[in-house]
């Protein structure tokens, strides 16, 4: 069975997408072609992935939006033909620690694999993944080793394993002690310990509270 990844990300191989396709298929002995939307004229790439037995979209949301060069790409996708027995899957990382926060995301990829007449490998969903490139190792490790157990199950089964997608969803919903560890670390600012680096390193932490479009 031949496999497409499509690295959605406008990021293109600089992004947090590209490390979760790395340890995706770290653990795979068969070759899975990759390909960078934000690179490839989309009608030609999207005939190109006609030919493959399975296309799976790697991609940020940004908020509840996925970018605008993975929404072009999609306009020009067409479906496949009942009798070939195709698949699509999906693999989301995003800010928002809150799986609720992708559900919507997730029912729209849900119907596009209808309309691609693709069957539905499902959509896997990672929260509180902004920051994954500049994390130290101690806090990525158990994303990665779930990455790795993803992708080999996936190439024993061809499916993504339901066990690990309900984890990944973890959790659905802050409440109880995880809200109120998530309120004081707010209070004390250790949420925006990541992001203010990242200000601070390109030159925009003096700019933090600008509000360019009032």
């Amino acid at each position: 069975m031949s496999t497409i990844i499509l690295n959605g990300s406008p990021k293109g191989e600089n992004g947090n997408s590209e490390i979760f396709i790395k340890h995706f298929i770290s653990g795979m002995k068969s070759r899975c072609e990759i390909r960078y939307i934000i690179k490839e004229d989309h009608k030609i790439l999207a005939q190109y992935v006609k030919d493959f037995d399975t296309i799976i979209f790697v991609l940020p949301l940004y908020i509840h939006s996925m970018p605008g060069v993975t929404m072009r790409f999609i306009e020009y996708l067409e479906p496949a033909e009942p009798s070939e027995n195709k698949s699509i899957g999906f693999i989301l990382q995003g800010g928002f620690p809150e799986s609720n926060q992708y559900k919507y995301a997730e029912k729209y990829f849900g119907s596009l694999s209808k309309e691609l007449n693709r069957t539905y490998l499902g959509t896997v969903i990672k929260g509180n993944s902004a920051g994954v490139y500049m994390m130290p190792s101690f806090m990525t490790k158990k994303l990665f080793k779930s990455l790795k157990e993803l992708g080999e199950i996936y190439e024993q089964t061809h499916s993504f394993d339901k066990t690990i997608i309900e984890d990944f969803k973890e959790p659905h919903e802050l409440k109880g002690f995880e809200l109120a560890k998530m309120k004081f670390a707010a209070k004390l600012g250790l949420n925006k310990v990541f992001w203010n680096k990242f200000l601070k390193e390109n030159g925009a932490y003096d700019k933090n509270f600008d509000r360019p479009f009032v």
